[in-house]
């Protein structure tokens, strides 16, 4: 499945694929920073494992981390958040346990 971001999509102004993992890629969360966006989301590619992944994007529309980055495999919920304070990431999920 190929995940696409409609917020993202309209600020680049063109559609293209964020990542395109078999199984399920999903309820993505996104952040602004340094010139590049950065993408967390929902990846089922470990089934039964759900996984929190990233990449950074671009604001021309460049994936700059084909396929994404594993940044947590166990249990994670159906959705991630991602907060930036101006020099530091947290994306959280609730572990579905």
């Amino acid at each position: 499945m190929t995940m696409m971001l409609p917020l993202l999509l309209a600020l680049v102004g063109a559609d293209f694929p964020i990542c395109t993992a078999p199984n399920y890629t999903g309820y993505p969360s996104l952040c602004f920073s340094e010139d590049n966006y950065y993408v967390f989301w929902v990846d089922q590619r470990q089934q039964p494992k759900r996984s929190i992944y990233g990449a950074r994007v671009t604001t021309e529309g460049v994936v700059l981390d084909s396929g994404g980055v594993e940044l947590y495999t166990d249990s994670a919920g159906y959705r991630c958040d991602v907060a930036f304070d101006g020099s530091n990431f947290l994306v959280v999920t609730r572990n579905y346990c």
